[in-house]
């Protein structure tokens, strides 16, 4: 009859928006900032570092959450399975953000330098898992195709800065983002989009 076809076509238009914003639901973990010291970075780009690193994560690892960062660094380790999206200094430097931002320190002000990874071997720690395992490739400076791709599809905004900013020895300088982030250039992002905005 008309009147059950009508009602088959309605709920399976509801059964297709009910996917949609399910697959639009992502799982979220710790990704708050505690005070307002990290607003320069969430300013930009819209979300938390914490958010960031957690949605660049997802994209090899769906069920991956941010947890409390320790304060040791490296706050968190590259131990996913697949380990594409964490096995670069990216990851790792968002991953030194959200400890900044999860502490509530890094603004710059009043002597607030923030949490950095002094001292040699840090993000090597962060690739190996102190030294359990290593992840590959590991990739500096830029993300592999296939991620950077994920990052576009996804539209995950990442600043340039942090493609930019490497330390061989392995350590990391939030003061140093933070310098860049207040430059007075266009900042852009690396997200698939031409979106810019200025600090």
């Amino acid at each position: 009859s008309r009147t059950s076809r009508m009602l088959a076509a309605t709920l399976s238009v509801l059964g297709s928006l009910l996917q949609l914003v399910s697959s639009q639901t992502a799982l979220t973990g710790n990704t708050s900032c505690k005070g307002t010291s990290l607003d320069w970075y969430t300013s930009v780009v819209g979300i938390t570092p914490c958010r960031t690193y957690e949605m660049l994560r997802q994209i090899c690892d769906p069920t991956y959450t941010v947890g409390v960062m320790q304060t040791a660094t490296p706050p968190d380790q590259c131990d996913s399975q697949v380990s594409r999206c964490c096995c670069n200094s990216i990851a790792f430097a968002l991953s030194m953000l959200c400890l900044n931002c999860q502490r509530g320190v890094g603004s710059g002000l009043d002597g607030d330098n923030g949490i950095d990874a002094e001292g040699a071997g840090a993000y090597q720690d962060y690739l190996t898992q102190f030294g359990k395992a290593q992840c590959s490739p590991e990739v500096n400076q830029s993300l592999p195709i296939d991620i950077q791709s994920g990052v576009c599809n996804e539209g995950i905004k990442i600043d340039d800065d942090l493609y930019n900013l490497f330390w061989v020895d392995g350590s990391w300088y939030v003061f140093t983002m933070l310098e860049n982030a207040r430059a007075p250039v266009l900042h852009e992002f690396h997200s698939g989009s031409s979106e810019t905005s200025t600090m």
